[in-house]
């Protein structure tokens, strides 16, 4: 093709335009690109229908700064080679501003745990793993990640609506905590600036004709805008010491339409939808309760379905108001069906119905709908049929049959906290769900085809991981357990063997050598802890050892250790108590209460005959706890972390005493004197949400370090003696647990971090020697 021709159509100029500007990206990622590759290349690209691995070079990614790139995959679908792009849209909208030696780590270990799940080191020498630049090396990851992700918000979404404005577009529409009005694009892209509006949480949004939309808040006040302008027009409402508790807009078969607001009191008020004033109407009496409001087309007229606590009844104007239900729960949501007189009702006991107020009468009841509370729900066409999709408090959406009642697909998983909002959108042939959850995520669902093709696999979340230290196992193991059931997985030939079926789930795994033979210790939601022989003869085959029994709720942490000749574990468990273990013998010798609440983690200050068990309470407190007096160990340790999550230990020079570092709720680590009980210098502060997770760790050249992660899906890691933060590792995905193996492969000199969640369970070595 001469040049002449290549420029006959925008699309071949942008791919010219992108293929010379990638060429201009140095090999190597930790050079910084001229600012515009970082801002335009992407674009270029896509817009060139070339956005793929070779015109967006991985080392431009680090320094991408359009924030399009995942949005930018959506437009264009595949197109060539995208693993490189792919990985990167996976954790874009969660890296924001981590520097670039964190992007590049991200990104590394995101392609990894995308393109070589469980697989071994032999299959794929470490050489071939490593990437310029990046500080650390992935070595093994069992790890699926949903890649649905809308948006990210940093505050609690608490209300979703959409909204097509005059020229038709389509927009989303999203109320916060921190009251927040933002407008999204269909791909996720923020439409315009936010709207800072009411005093409390936005819970109600309703779109109207002419680009109006009202909000009702937690204030107790009601405001009109103009979306596209993103002008308040009128407050017409406020209600001093409650709060908006549903907004409807009701049209009588008789009458011109009104806008009906009802407030926590049980109060409601009708405003004329066009100048916002006061509506000369009737209205029920309602009681001084909540309620919700659901305008409902009917062979005679509109009615209002109206629940309040567990009580569901009917409204018609002129015609007074019909009981129709009284449900088990509280009713947290009722939605309209497209089929005359019929509407779906769910409440906090499960429950969730399809009813007709013609016959005042339960039509069909889907169940068991969710495990736990259903708490929102919306309406939908999905190949060819009327669906409901409800949310529930087990993270999941689930589509039903309106007609029928019956499960439509398997449950819609991705989210990590209850999602407390749904919507629909308008798509290319078929409606989308955008779901909004506690975990800050903002989620698009496509249901076209939904039950009818394959399932995507969903990784069940890890409920315990862990490794051996190498003086117990030499071979680098990894005893993970999550829904599925518990494996031991030989990182080096990628081959794993199953702990027995039919054992209640694991909660948390400690290894130990009992009488020289190496020991997995696993904790169960029975309470009991089970100990298991690894080896017969040379091959790794779990058998039954013992049981140890008292606790009276699951075991969340144990550590085990060498002392006075013997091999001792120390356990701590939601009942509040920690308890001592003789594993020789599997007699407990000894228990202490102190806890008021849960104990979230323990692990082992010093070694030998003066190691000190350390212990982390949802209290607040850490407490210490001596083996051979078998009594604590000094007063308590009051954090000031609300619940403290996790606790390990470090010693900030090779000569110096170890130190206690806890985890906490509000999102600190701090470090602790064992012997003062005083803080030791400022907190070091993570910034993005609580700290679930610790472990600690040096480098080959002695360089103490702590690694800290959470809900927020980042490891952040911290030099403890220079007090300076080294490294971002961004996941997009909750973490719950940290453990770190120290040097003694083979094959790495660099101590190696295991990371898991809900996403699943990754392995890397650590390479922080040039870092800061």
């Amino acid at each position: 093709m001469s040049d002449a021709r290549a420029w006959d159509s925008p699309d071949d100029a942008h791919r010219l335009i992108a293929k010379a500007l990638a060429e201009l990206v140095a090999e190597d990622p930790t050079i910084p690109p001229h600012p515009y590759l970082s801002r335009h290349l992407a674009q270029h690209a896509a817009r060139g229908r070339v956005l793929d691995d070779t015109h967006v070079p991985l080392a431009i990614l680090p320094w991408e700064s359009s924030r399009n790139v995942r949005i930018l995959l959506r437009q264009t679908g595949a197109t060539q080679q995208q693993d490189w792009l792919e990985a990167w849209a996976g954790i874009e909208p969660f890296v924001r501003d981590a520097d670039p030696d964190s992007r590049l780590t991200s990104l590394h270990l995101a392609h990894h745990t995308a393109t070589c799940r469980r697989l071994s080191l032999t299959a794929r020498p470490v050489s071939e793993r490593r990437l310029a630049g990046s500080r650390i090396t992935p070595l093994w990851s069992d790890w699926t990640a949903p890649d649905n992700v809308l948006a990210v918000s940093d505050t609690l979404v608490e209300s979703l609506a959409h909204t097509t404005t005059a020229p038709g577009r389509t927009l989303l529409i999203s109320g916060d905590s921190h009251g927040t009005i933002r407008m999204w694009e269909a791909n996720g892209t923020p439409a315009g600036a936010p709207l800072h509006t009411h005093g409390g949480a936005i819970q109600h949004l309703l779109p109207l004709q002419h680009d109006l939309l009202v909000s009702g808040g937690t204030d107790g006040a009601v405001r009109v805008w103009h979306s596209t302008r993103g002008q308040q027009l009128v407050e017409p409402v406020r209600r001093p010491h409650t709060w908006v508790s549903a907004l409807a807009l009701f049209e009588p078969a008789d009458g011109a339409r009104f806008l009906l607001v009802a407030h926590s009191d049980g109060h409601l008020t009708a405003l004329d939808p066009v100048t916002f004033e006061p509506a000369d109407t009737p209205l029920p009496a309602l009681d001084p309760a909540p309620a919700i409001l659901t305008p409902l087309a009917t062979a005679d007229g509109t009615a209002l379905v109206i629940a309040q606590g567990r009580r569901v009844v009917v409204w018609r104007p002129g015609r007074g108001v019909v009981h129709i239900s009284e449900h088990q729960g509280e009713v947290r949501a009722v939605v309209a069906l497209p089929s005359g007189g019929r509407y779906a009702v769910c409440d906090d006991s499960g429950y969730l119905g399809f009813w007709d107020v013609s016959t005042g009468h339960e039509t069909v009841a889907a169940g068991p709908a969710h495990d736990g509370p259903v708490i929102a729900l919306t309406t939908l066409a999905v190949d060819g049929r009327q669906t409901v999709v409800s949310a529930g408090l087990d993270h999941t959406l689930r589509v039903w049959d309106a007609d029928t009642g019956r499960p439509v697909g398997g449950a819609l998983e991705g989210h990590t906290d209850p999602p407390v909002a749904l919507t629909t959108l308008p798509g290319e042939g078929q409606e989308l769900v955008v779901s909004a959850a506690a975990d800050h995520t903002l989620r698009r669902w496509k249901l076209a085809g939904h039950g009818t093709r394959p399932r995507r696999p969903v990784r069940r979340p890890v409920t315990a991981a862990a490794l051996p230290g190498p003086t117990v196992v030499p071979a680098l193991l990894a005893a993970v357990a999550d829904g599925a059931g518990t494996a031991l997985w030989n990182v080096r030939t990628g081959r794993h063997v199953s702990l027995p079926a039919g054992e209640p789930p694991v909660t948390a795994f400690a290894w130990a050598t009992v009488h020289g033979d190496p020991v997995l210790l696993t904790a169960h939601s029975d309470a009991a802890v089970r100990l298991w022989s690894l080896y017969a003869g040379n091959a790794v085959t779990p058998s039954l050892r013992g049981t140890l029994l008292n606790h009276s709720l699951p075991v969340q942490a144990m550590t085990a250790f060498p002392h006075a000749g013997a091999t001792l574990l120390a356990t701590g468990g939601a009942d509040g108590s920690v308890r001592l273990w003789h594993l020789g013998d599997r007699l407990e010798l000894a228990h202490w209460d102190d806890h008021a609440l849960s104990v979230r983690d323990v692990t082992l200050l010093g070694t030998g005959e003066d190691a000190l068990i350390v212990s982390a309470g949802s209290d607040g407190t850490v407490r210490l706890w001596d083996p051979g007096t078998r009594r604590a160990s000094g007063g308590p340790v009051h954090c000031g972390q609300q619940v403290v999550h996790a606790v390990t230990t470090v010693a900030p020079h090779p000569d110096e005493a170890a130190l206690i570092a806890s985890g906490g709720e509000d999102g600190t680590v701090r470090l602790w004197d064992p012997t003062t009980r005083q803080p030791v210098g400022d907190p070091l502060d993570a910034r993005d949400g609580a700290v679930t997770a610790l472990a600690s760790f040096h480098t080959p050249a002695g360089r103490p370090c702590l690694a800290a992660a959470g809900p927020s899906g980042t490891i952040h890691l911290w030099d403890v003696a220079a007090r300076t933060h080294l490294l971002r590792i961004v996941t997009g995905n909750p973490l719950s647990t940290l453990a770190a193996r120290q040097t003694g492969e083979p094959f790495t000199e660099h101590p190696v971090l295991l990371a898991a969640g809900t996403a699943g369970v990754c392995m890397f070595d650590v390479r922080l020697e040039r870092l800061r």
